[in-house]
């Protein structure tokens, strides 16, 4: 792979409320025909306050405290464990939908609850402002 790369980028013309450019980002994979593998990658700064930043943060702090304490079953809460692992202490939170990642792939749909109401505000908060199409 060839070294990546960084650009300012300017919002469609087709969407609704215009949004801040954001920073994007380029990484040609040579060994596949030099597909650009961080194609899409948009990097928005100060999308949120920090208010809503530390409550999100506060959240997540929560749920993977209480998954590691047998509050959240799988595979709401999946920490990384095992061989395959090698060492990774890599923590997920699933919610709305559930994501196999033995497979690489979604999993069966029911698995995991539904958006909690922060994750609903965030997603509210990215629609209103542009950054995420409302059909998301």
């Amino acid at each position: 792979m060839s070294k990546s790369t960084a650009k300012e980028s300017s919002p469609p013309h087709n969407t609704i409320k215009e949004k801040p450019s954001g920073i994007t980002f380029s990484l040609k994979d040579k060994s596949k025909n030099n597909l650009d593998i961080l194609e899409g990658l948009v990097l928005h700064k100060e999308v949120i306050s920090s208010q809503f930043e530390n409550e999100l943060i506060s959240f997540i702090q929560s749920q993977c405290s209480k998954g590691r304490s047998g509050q959240l079953k799988k595979p709401t809460y999946l920490r990384s464990s095992g061989a395959r692992s090698q060492g990774n202490q890599r923590e997920a939170l699933q919610y709305g939908g559930f994501f196999d990642f033995n497979k690489a792939r979604p999993g069966k749909r029911g698995l995991v609850p539904d958006f909690p109401p922060i994750i609903h505000r965030l997603v509210n908060h990215l629609v209103e402002e542009g950054y995420l199409k409302e059909e998301v």
